[in-house]
């Protein structure tokens, strides 16, 4: 059987134990070092994607917000333009109309002026026949036929 040499045992416990200290000091450390310093450096991405995840959500509401107070702006906009123009029409046909109860009233008048006119000028009309019968009538004396033809004549003028 083979021998087992102590020394040679010893000396490979002793190897191992410094391969262990020098690998774990060398290597171990640094990469671990590392790994938690990339896991940092990941967990502060997902923290920065995170809060900007909720920062784009808020902005995304804050948008919608401001569309819908936009949308009821216009509305409102639209209901008070559309009210607007109605008054507008509403005083335009309100001044038509008085400008036509205004040139109606006007017109009357006018009829009216024009009406007592021909009025007046009828009775002076009448009133320079009544003197221009009065004349014929002291001028001659008037028979029966003459009255007929005067009053004949009269009527003619009158039409």
């Amino acid at each position: 059987m083979p021998e087992i040499n102590i020394l040679k045992v010893g000396l490979h416990i002793l190897n191992v134990l410094v391969m262990f200290v020098v690998l774990r000091v060398l290597i171990y450390k640094p990469v671990l070092k590392y790994i938690k310093k990339r896991e940092h450096a990941f967990l502060d991405k997902v923290d920065n994607l995170n809060e900007r995840e909720k920062t784009l959500t808020l902005q995304k509401e804050q948008y919608e917000r401001l569309m819908a107070d936009a949308q009821n702006e216009a509305a409102a906009l639209i209901t008070k333009s559309s009210k607007l123009s109605k008054e507008h029409e509403r005083e335009v046909l309100d001044s038509a109309k008085e400008r036509a109860k205004d040139m109606m009233v006007r017109a009357r008048k006018e009829i009216d002026a024009e009406k007592a006119q021909a009025l007046l000028d009828m009775r002076t009309d009448i009133a320079e026949l009544g003197v221009q019968i009065a004349k014929k009538v002291i001028e001659r004396e008037i028979t029966i036929e003459d009255n007929r033809k005067i009053i004949d004549e009269f009527y003619e003028r009158m039409g």
